[in-house]
């Protein structure tokens, strides 16, 4: 057939409607736009999906339970890493032993660290607890001498911060130090959150960062003279009392233990 009598009024040429030409798709809708049953189907479909909005259980604020318990030791005299290595580690690879942990890590520092356990979703507190407890009773002899009591605390969602604020200072004479240092912004985040605690119903809040308060000494070189001390002698006691030396160590089996004598300053007195 030419294209004349294709193009003529009265021409026949293929039906592209035909189910050869429409394929799977155009089959498919072919069938439910001719089917008496679509409307039955459509309103099928959305009872069921009412019926969904209305039988699924909603809570505005869902209690999720994800336990989470923290084991505070303490490890007087010992440094960072020797508590990560003799305290922490050991307690770590005992705590992952439990069933239904997910995460367990840590943090240390100087005469101390932290242990952090988190279970699985949908594990409940009570049971949780009692499990490290128990671990914890059945593996103290693996506790190095020296380590105290470890101290087990719960850790809920009531625990995790609601509102964060942070406090900083613009530098406004570009010349890459900050109007406010540091210091003064713990001074005023201390004022802030003495502020924050007065409203009612306030938990728990804290200072995270900023250099802490420092004692300045000052002296009266009239008095000084008076007792034959100089400036030099009263910065030197300061410099020696704040400090921390190493004075040995200590070996027991295969373990080497270092000695530290001294300690920093952190009260007046």
């Amino acid at each position: 057939m030419s294209q004349e009598e294709f193009d003529k009024p009265g021409g026949e040429g293929p039906d592209l409607r035909s189910d050869e030409h429409l394929g799977l798709a155009g089959r498919t809708a072919r069938f439910f736009i001719n089917s008496p049953l679509s409307p039955l189907i459509y309103i099928a479909m959305m009872l069921m999906g009412l019926m969904g909005l209305v039988m699924t259980p909603r809570q505005e604020d869902p209690q999720i339970s994800v336990p989470m318990v923290d084991i505070f030791v303490q490890y007087p005299g010992a440094s960072a890493d020797q508590v990560a290595n003799l305290a922490i580690d050991p307690l770590e690879r005992i705590m992952s032993e439990i069933q239904g942990v997910k995460h367990v890590y840590s943090a240390t520092q100087r005469g101390g660290g932290i242990v952090t356990i988190q279970f699985k979703v949908g594990e409940e507190m009570g049971p949780s607890l009692v499990k490290v407890n128990d671990k914890l009773d059945s593996n103290m002899d693996k506790i190095p001498p020296g380590v105290s009591p470890p101290l087990v605390k719960a850790k809920g969602i009531d625990d995790v911060p609601v509102v964060n604020i942070t406090l900083w200072s613009k530098d406004l004479n570009k010349d890459g130090i900050a109007d406010v240092d540091d210091g003064q912004l713990r001074m005023l985040a201390q004022d802030v959150l003495q502020s924050i605690k007065e409203i009612p119903q306030t938990g728990n809040s804290f200072v995270v960062g900023g250099r802490r308060e420092q004692v300045t000494v000052e002296v009266f070189p009239e008095r000084l003279s008076g007792y034959n001390i100089s400036l030099d002698q009263v910065a030197n006691t300061i410099r020696t009392a704040n400090s921390e030396q190493q004075a040995g160590g200590v070996e027991t089996g295969n373990t080497h233990f270092t000695v530290m004598t001294g300690s920093f300053l952190k009260t007046v007195d």
